[in-house]
């Protein structure tokens, strides 16, 4: 073991029972010349990276926890610990944990010997529903997230909804807030069930597929799945990751919402309903290191900018976002922004 650090998708499976996760699958009866290497979070050694191992005869190496994993020295020494090993092109990478997880092992997959296959095995609601999902794959730098990545879906997605159950609170909010998105911006079925439930986690999930299937490399629909997350990403990065990534999210949701209302996208009924949704699930504040120069500083990082003008996904209606001639983002004028980031500043300051 080894501790770092403190093509379409062809199966997702959600197994009932943690027993099937860790042995039934026959996963490797499938894949019988690939060596595999599990890379986990360090927090999941025990509990989940261990008995997955001794089940499926891997190697074990830990990175650490949460987005701190997602960095280029980390991935670094993670392909440094494979060279050390000997992995070649028979290798096959397994991520366990959560969103940092599976986009940083995916990122690793792609670039390590120009390729090497992948399995991501997500633990964590938001990783389930939305990071596993589409292929993906990316780190973080100074300057913003998920800045340097690629497209490269893996060959199987192993969820089990049983791993869920040890989840602090906050990962679970952290996972409605993407499943709550599914709801605005493509099934607004989802915005009346229970986002807890294994049927809601699949719904949105199926969702996600779809979107994803239509539009693989991110050139016009697949846009909208990233709707709250021009501003959410930017408040992560403004407040130096001091919010999580779910109440970031949630607050991005609301206030591009809000900006769709003001550029006159979506009504006021509509957006009255999604504020009620929205304040009965969460108890949202910005960071306390807030401010907004850095803020807007971090905007201009954000990956849908083209001719320098930041663009935003708005909604038309619940459950439908404005295609803008197939780009599905557009620029939002100065005054309306600023006037969408008061309402923030006012709601959750």
């Amino acid at each position: 073991m080894i501790q770092i650090g403190s093509q379409p998708m062809k199966k997702i499976l959600i197994p009932p029972s943690t027993e099937l996760f860790f042995g039934s699958l026959q996963l490797f009866e499938k894949l019988p010349h690939l060596k595999p290497i599990v890379i986990a979070d360090e927090a999941l050694e025990h509990l989940y990276a261990k008995p997955l191992c001794a089940r499926w005869g891997a190697d074990l190496i830990l990175i650490p926890n949460g987005e701190k994993a997602k960095t280029r020295q980390i991935k670094e020494k993670l392909e440094d610990a494979l060279l050390e090993k000997g992995c070649g092109k028979d290798t096959v990478l397994i991520a366990v944990g959560g969103g940092s997880t599976t986009d940083l092992v995916g990122f690793t997959a792609s670039t390590y010997l120009r390729g090497v296959p992948l399995i991501l095995v997500p633990t964590t609601l938001v990783a389930m529903v939305d990071a596993s999902i589409g292929g993906k794959t990316a780190i973080d730098t100074p300057h913003g997230k998920n800045l340097i990545g690629t497209f490269y879906p893996p060959k199987y997605i192993l969820a089990d909804t049983d791993t869920l159950k040890t989840l602090p609170e906050k990962e679970w909010e952290n996972g409605f807030a993407e499943i709550l998105k599914m709801g605005l911006v493509s099934d607004p079925s989802i915005l009346e069930m229970d986002p807890a439930s294994p049927q809601t986690i699949l719904k949105a999930i199926e969702a996600k597929i779809l979107i994803t299937q239509k539009d693989p490399f991110d050139q016009s629909l697949r846009r909208i799945l990233n709707f709250g997350h021009t501003i959410g990403h930017a408040l992560e990065i403004a407040s130096n990751y001091e919010i999580s990534h779910g109440e970031a999210v949630a607050i991005g949701s609301m206030t591009e919402s809000f900006l769709s209302h003001l550029l006159g996208h979506l009504n006021q009924e509509d957006f009255l309903k999604i504020e009620e949704i929205y304040s009965s699930r969460f108890d949202l504040s910005l960071p306390k290191t807030y401010m907004r120069p850095a803020l807007l500083k971090a905007l201009l990082f954000d990956k849908k900018k083209e001719l320098g003008l930041v663009r935003f996904v708005s909604l038309q209606k619940i459950g439908k976002a404005h295609p803008f001639n197939n780009s599905y983002c557009n620029p939002a004028p100065p005054k309306e922004l600023e006037a969408a980031l008061d309402w923030m500043e006012s709601t959750y300051g």
